[in-house]
């Protein structure tokens, strides 16, 4: 089966559109989103409509429960905050609601495919370094001994962490064309942030796992972003997250 992994759209419109429509192109047997569909952009009602109307499976990402009211902002910097308290108040009543009612990580889905936001065993903590990886593999075996291969966003940057069967010090790459993807092993893969991405590369990022070639690619497409940074000026949203989309960070 094909399936295609959306993470970190927050609220980008013209991101996410470019995405469904190569993603359309791919003819998924499945579209699930790892979380973080509003924040920091101009468009929460219509990303959230496209989202839960395209994929099969959701979690909720720090984002998603903070503009709902699950989360303290305190906990956000200013401009995230700022960005958080604008969606509260310009997004509908029904997409605040929608929202709120996104499921919490893990969850799990078919052939040993785990989804969470941050990491199985803290949605909310990112998977930065090794420690976090080797904790996030540790969940996975005492938690989730059935999945192979956990996708997880947050950080923004695509990453595949790979521990063999040995279960010797995980691999830790950038996808790079096709990744195997072993049945001895398994697998933490970040498909990177459609709306947002942080890894010097500007281009919307997302990943399409194929479980009967058994291979992961991670893609990048290009969106209009000038048209994103327009919108989010003209809302009144900190300049910076408008910057930053031209800059991949």
């Amino acid at each position: 089966m094909l399936y295609a992994i959306l993470s970190d759209i927050h609220s980008n419109l013209e991101a996410l559109t470019s995405v469904l429509e190569a993603v359309e192109e791919i003819h998924p047997d499945a579209v699930y989103c790892l979380g973080d569909i509003v924040g920091y952009g101009a468009d929460p009602d219509a990303c959230v409509r496209l989202v839960l109307e395209r994929a099969g499976l959701v979690v909720r990402g720090n984002h998603d429960k903070a503009v709902s009211g699950l989360m303290n902002l305190e906990w956000f910097n200013p401009i995230a905050r700022a960005a958080a308290l604008w969606t509260r108040k310009n997004a509908l009543e029904e997409t605040l609601a929608r929202v709120k009612g996104l499921p919490e990580g893990p969850r799990e889905g078919p052939e040993g495919i785990l989804l969470c936001h941050g990491t199985p065993f803290d949605e909310d903590a990112y998977m930065l370094d090794r420690d976090t990886v080797a904790e996030s593999f540790r969940t996975l075996d005492k938690s989730y001994p059935g999945a192979q291969i956990c996708f997880h966003g947050h950080t923004h940057v695509p990453l595949v962490a790979v521990r063999g069967a040995a279960r010797e010090a995980p691999r830790l790459m950038r996808p790079q064309g096709e990744v195997e993807i072993s049945p001895e092993s398994k697998y933490l893969i970040n498909p990177g942030s459609v709306g947002q991405p942080r890894d010097g590369n500007a281009q919307a990022s997302f990943g399409i796992l194929d479980t009967h070639r058994m291979v992961y690619r991670n893609l990048r497409i290009a969106y209009g972003i000038r048209e994103a940074q327009r919108k989010i000026l003209d809302a009144g949203i900190p300049e910076e997250l408008a910057r930053r989309l031209a800059e991949g960070r």
